[in-house]
């Protein structure tokens, strides 16, 4: 008989690292950060531990202030855990000046729901309830 794991009653919580630090400060201030690598200059998404070109651990937290584009886009129609409304828009973005680094944000307004992919969207971080910070789209840029 397998027993059945208890169901989750709020989102995943994540435990920041030293080196990811930077990022969840600035999320709970609403501000997007990024990596650079000092040694090349390119933006690495900030869970790396190095550069992914040129191997470096010289990696910077720098606020990103840059365009964000639409990769795609789903509705959630299952819940995650207890308590989330659904329907949950949920988009999927990418860093205009760096399309290899991906972020997920909640669209709760559904504005993406009439952009093509490739359209210009603004990214924030909101806090509900003093929680946990998620990824928001804002609208378009």
């Amino acid at each position: 008989m397998k027993l059945r794991e208890p169901a989750m009653t709020q989102p995943p919580q994540p435990v920041p690292t030293q080196e990811t630090q930077p990022f969840w400060d600035a999320a709970r201030d609403g501000r997007v950060v990024l990596w650079r690598c000092d040694d090349c200059g390119r933006l690495a998404h900030p869970q790396a531990p190095r550069c992914p070109d040129c191997l470096s651990e010289s990696l910077r937290a720098r606020p990103y202030a840059g365009r964000v584009l639409l990769k795609g886009r789903t509705v959630l129609t299952v819940p995650a855990f207890a308590g989330q409304a659904v329907p949950a828009p949920v988009a999927e973005c990418v860093i205009e000046d760096e399309p290899r680094i991906t972020l997920i944000a909640q669209d709760p307004e559904d504005l993406t729901r009439t952009l093509a992919p490739g359209a210009p969207v603004t990214l924030s971080f909101t806090a509900p309830g003093g929680g946990v910070p998620l990824a928001t789209i804002g609208g378009a840029a």
